[in-house]
């Protein structure tokens, strides 16, 4: 088993009630995955699946779901507002490195750069040859992750970008959220902080956090040694063919060790 990362027991996802307010606005990717389900289910498997938005979005094509989700906070939460789908949906507490569920699915997914919680190449691999363990011949899995982005990266030592806002679900006061990087080329990993201010509160709260940028060719190179073989390879959730104005990489790939 993968040595235990502090990175998958942040504070930052301990609290779901928060992230879901955060994340109110992440609504361009429902179609997308929507449209995989049905084309591709109807067992599905979601790693790092959070507090169950894409969920339900893949219980609307009728599809048998799975999540796999490591925070008990986020897993209590997602089975919460899966409760109504009964035998249809069912929340697994694991790490997408190492699970042995003893079963395969039609269509495999990570979502909204949850990947890049895998910091080293090890950590990818491992979670890419679990992936390939519940995986038949016809299994499709889809991968959803940004491009890096220099100015993202390279920005001025201290600076703070706008990242989002939100509405507090306790008290309902506006929160602002700016955010400062400190990228190393060397790891491709990028240390975040996040700080949350309200008018009358500023920086009341800071997360830190850690993400691996994984470029194409890293991706590319990464699939093909853990045993699958890139079919399509999308820069937008409308599915139009990467190029070098996307901002996403996403794939759709197969097993490739397993006989058609």
């Amino acid at each position: 088993m993968p040595a235990p990362s502090s990175e998958f027991d942040l504070p930052l996802y301990r609290d779901a009630q928060l992230y879901d307010a955060e994340h109110w606005w992440k609504t361009d990717d429902l179609q997308f995955w929507r449209e995989l389900a049905t084309e591709f289910g109807p067992r599905v498997l979601e790693l790092a699946a959070g507090t169950g938005r894409l969920a339900l979005t893949v219980l609307e094509s009728d599809s048998h779901y799975t999540g796999l989700e490591i925070s008990a906070p986020f897993l209590e939460r997602a089975r919460e507002k899966l409760a109504s789908y009964g035998h249809r949906a069912r929340m697994i507490q694991g790490d997408m490195r190492d699970f042995h569920l003893g079963e395969s699915f039609d269509l495999i997914f990570i979502g909204f750069n949850a990947f890049l919680h895998l910091l080293t190449d090890d950590d990818a691999c491992s979670a890419l040859r679990c992936m390939a363990e519940h995986c038949h011949t016809e299994t499709r899995l889809a991968i959803d992750i940004f491009v890096p982005d220099p100015l993202f990266l390279f920005r001025p030592p201290n600076h703070r970008a706008a990242a989002m806002e939100y509405i507090d679900p306790i008290d309902g006061q506006s929160v602002t959220v700016t955010e400062s990087n400190e990228y190393d080329p060397l790891t491709e990993l990028n240390r975040i902080s996040w700080y949350y201010s309200t008018a009358q509160r500023p920086d009341f709260l800071r997360y830190d956090f850690t993400m691996r940028m994984f470029y194409p060719d890293t991706m590319d190179r990464l699939l093909h040694e853990c045993g699958f073989q890139v079919l399509e390879k999308w820069g937008d959730y409308g599915r139009h063919p990467f190029g070098p104005e996307a901002a996403l990489q996403l794939y759709l790939a197969r097993p490739a060790g397993k006989e058609q």
